[in-house]
Order: C-alpha cells, then sequence, then structure tokens
C-alpha cells in the first residue's frame, strides 16, 4: 500500500470525529470485521475480527487471539482534533451580515483559522424510536472567518478573542435557525421537522497535499490524531492472528480531556475486555490475569525540532522529521513510557530494522497530556506513549514526513504480531 498517500484520502474523507469513525467501520467492514453491540451478549469466534461503536465517535475493534486466557495487544489513539463547534441559536447578525455563533473545540491555534474556506460536518440526531444519528458532510465552501486589517489591530500583544473574532461569515442576507435546518434537512434528503438536534462543526475545506523538493511532506489538517488512527487500523487489518488478542482502540475527546463515556478516561475499554474475556467463558480471576499479561501502545503525535524555532527542543532529546517512531517521555507521568515500555519499544525497533527517537519536552515548558495515563489509570494495563514527529501541530495544516507512516505501521504490527 502507498501509506502516505493513503493516510492522505483517510484525513480527507474525516472532517471530523463522527466521519473518521465511519471511515474505519467501512474498512473494517471490508476486511471482514463484525459489528458487536455493548448492550448484548457476545458469541466470539477464535482468529476472527470484530468491532465496536460508542457514541458514534469513538471505534474499538479486535482479532480474537488463538490463546484464550493470553493478554491484550492494544493500540489507543484519539478520533478527535481540535474543531469550531457550531452552537444551539447559532445564528447573529452584524453590520448587516449573518454569521455563526461557535465555540473553540480543543486547543487550536487559532489564527490559522482565519481568511480560509470553511465547510459543516458532523451528526444530526432525527426522530425515530430509538433516536437516530444521520451523518452530514456538506464538503463544499459554506463559511470563513475574515480576519480584520493590520492597520485596525496593531498591538501584536493582543490575544485572539474566540467570541468575537473566531465567528464564520454565513449570509448577507437575513436568515434565521430555521434556515440553517432547511440546509441540513436539504443535504440529508429528510424533512425539516424529523430534525432534533445536532453536534456540528466547522472544519477547514483544502484538501491534504504533498510537497517539498522530492514531495517528501504531507501537508493536511487533523494529523493530530487522525495519522495515528490511520497507523493502527492499517496495522490491524495487516496483522496476522497471535495468541493474544489485538485491539485498536481509538476514543473520542482526548483533546477536551477524555472525561466522557466515548473517552479514554471511562469505563469503554474496561468493559470492552471483561466482555471479551466472558464472552470466552472465563472466570474473575482469569480475566485479571489476562489483564496483567496484557500492553497498551498510546499513539498521539510527537513534536519535531522546528527549523525556526530550535531553542524550544530539548538540548539532548530532539525527533526530527523523516527519523523514524518517537518515544514520548515525561517525569510528570503525561505520558505513560518508563524504562520497562521503552525498552520493549526499542527492541522491537532494532528487530525490525526500524530508526527510532525520544521526546522530552525542556524542563523550563509545560507539554500536552495523551491517553497514555488515563488508560493505565482505568485498565491497570502498563503502556508506553509514542508518535510521529510533526510540525504545525493543532494548525488547521500540520506536515510530516511522509516516509514516518510506513515506519510506524511496521513498528505496531511488530508488537501486535509478538507475544
Amino acid at each position: 500500500m502507498d501509506y502516505p498517500k493513503d493516510l492522505v484520502e483517510f484525513i480527507d474523507a474525516s472532517p471530523t470525529m463522527y466521519q473518521a469513525t465511519q471511515v474505519q467501520k467501512e474498512r473494517l467492514d471490508k476486511a471482514g470485521f463484525r459489528p458487536l453491540s455493548l448492550k448484548e451478549s457476545w458469541t466470539l469466534e477464535e482468529g476472527k475480527g470484530y468491532y465496536v461503536i460508542h457514541n458514534d465517535s469513538s471505534i474499538l475493534a479486535f482479532r480474537l487471539g488463538k490463546e484464550k486466557k493470553a493478554g491484550f495487544s492494544i493500540l489507543g489513539a484519539h478520533t478527535d482534533s481540535p474543531l469550531l463547534k457550531l452552537k444551539p441559536s447559532p445564528i447573529m447578525e452584524a453590520a448587516g451580515l449573518v454569521k455563526l455563533n461557535v465555540e473553540v473545540y480543543g486547543g487550536p491555534l487559532l489564527h490559522t483559522w482565519f481568511d480560509r474556506p470553511l465547510s459543516l460536518a458532523g451528526r444530526v440526531i432525527v426522530k425515530g424510536s430509538p433516536l437516530k444519528s444521520l451523518f452530514v458532510n456538506f464538503d463544499r465552501d459554506l463559511f470563513i472567518v475574515p480576519s480584520v486589517a493590520i492597520h485596525m489591530r496593531r498591538d501584536p500583544k493582543e490575544e485572539w478573542n474566540p467570541q468575537k473574532e473566531l465567528l464564520p461569515l454565513f449570509s448577507q442576507s437575513p436568515c434565521e435557525e430555521e434556515d440553517l435546518l432547511e440546509l441540513l434537512a436539504e443535504e440529508l434528503k429528510i424533512k425539516k421537522e424529523e430534525i432534533l438536534d445536532y453536534d456540528l462543526y466547522c472544519y477547514p475545506r483544502e484538501k491534504g497535499t504533498f510537497l517539498g523538493k522530492d514531495e517528501e511532506f504531507i501537508s493536511v489538517g487533523r494529523l493530530d490524531n487522525l495519522g495515528m488512527c490511520h497507523a493502527g487500523l492499517c496495522a490491524l487489518l495487516e496483522s496476522e492472528a497471535t495468541d493474544k488478542t489485538q485491539i485498536m482502540a481509538n476514543f473520542d475527546n482526548e483533546e477536551v480531556g477524555s472525561r466522557t463515556t466515548q473517552g479514554a478516561n471511562s469505563g469503554l475499554l474496561r468493559n470492552l475486555l471483561q466482555k471479551i474475556s466472558l464472552a470466552q467463558g472465563l472466570t474473575q480471576e482469569e480475566h485479571l490475569s489476562r489483564i496483567y499479561s496484557s500492553f497498551m501502545f498510546s499513539c498521539d503525535q510527537a513534536h519535531a525540532v522546528h527549523p525556526n524555532y530550535e531553542e524550544k527542543a530539548d538540548p539532548t532529546n530532539r525527533p526530527k522529521m523523516g527519523a523514524g517512531p518517537v518515544i514520548k517521555l515525561s517525569a510528570s507521568k503525561s505520558y505513560a513510557t518508563d524504562g520497562y515500555g521503552a525498552a520493549l519499544c526499542k527492541l522491537l525497533c532494532k528487530e525490525q530494522g526500524i530508526p527510532y527517537q525520544t521526546f522530552v519536552n525542556r524542563s523550563d515548558m509545560r507539554g500536552g497530556s495523551t491517553i497514555g495515563p488515563i488508560s493505565e489509570g482505568q485498565t491497570d494495563i502498563q503502556g508506553l506513549d509514542l508518535g510521529i514527529a510533526i510540525l504545525g501541530m493543532h494548525s488547521v495544516r500540520e506536515l510530516q514526513a511522509a516516509k514516518d507512516q510506513e515506519l510506524f505501521i511496521k513498528l505496531l504490527k511488530a508488537f501486535l504480531e509478538s507475544n
């Protein structure tokens, strides 16, 4: 497979966490994985693949191992990225123009959202018994957030005010929320009266592209963290079955703290693992023994050394784009990695001939966190954090070396296929 090209196509088809989950579902269906419901009892077959979707935006897939008492090999990532979320009653008028009231989801670089075409995507909840989710992506230019001229905003220290300056321009004609609902109904080919509510996000319309002298870079939005979802999915689909049960767990809401039923800071993964053991006829004690024979690779993008801000990187741990997977460490445990996890990852890399790097924040700078330590706390399964070195994290256009995607997938496959 041409992994870089496939990555760009995967991200372009995934403007929000809902579409990202559906794209993964379609690929799992095509590969013969079977859908399961968390509300029902399971009957599982050795070597077969299965998946569950929770609240439309988290997807967990697994291939049953050959030995039912063997542990779990888990790949974790998250489906969400920074976006602008549409508020209820979003229509606002100013200066004879109509704009949309939105709030910031996650931590985007706000200045990168100005003066570029935006569209709308997400899910719409419609009448039914039970209520039904419909997924919508207009995939056409609808909005723009116009910037203010430099002559009117000369103070470089002035911070962007998202409630004032990040509101997308929608129309020059007077309109109401009913007009927006009509637009949604037309796109979904349903009656406006069927719509009960929605979770909708503005997203940038530009497609991913390759650039550089030899087209060695990928420029695309939402690499953090759809690049890791893509890598985990490819690794799971391409791996051979082993004694251990192989799992891909891609959660929503990491960018806002993971404290939701579809987030990593919930019982979702813990309950999935227990349902697998119960379906295989294991006792609670056998399941707990299985837990302590398991390991998790928490996959989230890493910071590359910036050529214009070299001083921002740690003096001795300086990941570069194109130089292989990055093992992420932090004394504060904002990353799950310890010496054992790092050693395990390094050993796999050496066995596969994969170059690797390490990332640690400067000691005078505060870094981010991941689902790694959260998942450890929820499941008691040891793990580590790793990713691909990128630039422009949380911009609407992030940048990575194209060849890193294949190297990362190769590492994840080696992990899944190890016993």
